[in-house]
């Protein structure tokens, strides 16, 4: 049997963007999810109170709220990041295309590529990687079988899903990824990129209603 997870949840900058410190309670390894501005000290607080190593550093999409911090986390941690490879654009160029940044934010290179398919072990726990597009080309989501656990950045929220209003987004694109959630047990916890945790049972209601069209 694998060992149990603990999930860090540390909102962090002006959007309140959600690190996620992914802990494997037995070995002390752990996944760093996406890199919010003003997340560093938090969580580095968490890594030394708890004697934590980092794996790995994830991004789930390439949006300024979601990667400020990315770079002083490959420094502090000594750890890679990987992201989807249609991630390396935008991160070579990082910024917003709709509003003007109190943050100025280096380029960053990804040391490794994950897409649709692809697995993420750490410790005795595995991750399955989704491609889900719709809020952004390259997001790409983390979901664990055994632990019924989805880290699932700006697709699905409480009550909604990412944005489709922002450059590179597609509406058509986010309802197929929705279907596709729509597959997974209802007693899945989502760790969203914003606000509190959800469940895919909560959320089967409206987004079975939203996505009928494309299933």
């Amino acid at each position: 049997m694998a060992s149990k997870l603990d999930i860090h949840q540390i909102p962090a900058g002006p959007l309140e963007t959600n690190a996620f410190l992914v802990v494997v309670a037995d070995t002390k390894q752990a996944l760093l999810i996406d890199a919010p501005p003003e997340s560093h000290d938090a969580v580095m607080t968490i890594v030394r109170d708890h004697d934590v190593t980092v794996d790995t550093i994830i991004l789930t999409h390439t949006h300024w709220d979601h990667i400020v911090d990315t770079n002083a986390f490959r420094v502090s941690l000594r750890a890679p990041v990987h992201a989807h490879s249609k991630a390396d654009a935008r991160l070579a160029r990082p910024g917003s295309a709709v509003m003007d940044l109190p943050y100025t934010i280096e380029p960053i290179t990804s040391d490794g590529h994950l897409d649709d398919g692809d697995e993420v072990a750490v410790g005795e726990q595995t991750f399955a990687v989704m491609h889900l597009p719709g809020h952004d080309p390259s997001h790409i989501v983390l979901y664990n079988v055994e632990a019924k656990v989805l880290l699932g950045g700006d697709v699905l929220f409480p009550g909604g899903h990412g944005r489709t209003d922002v450059p590179g987004a597609d509406q058509d694109t986010m309802l197929q990824s929705l279907a596709r959630l729509l597959e997974l047990p209802d007693d899945v916890t989502v760790y969203p990129g914003h606000g509190q945790p959800t469940t895919i049972g909560a959320e089967r209601g409206w987004m079975t209603e939203m996505t009928a069209s494309v299933r």
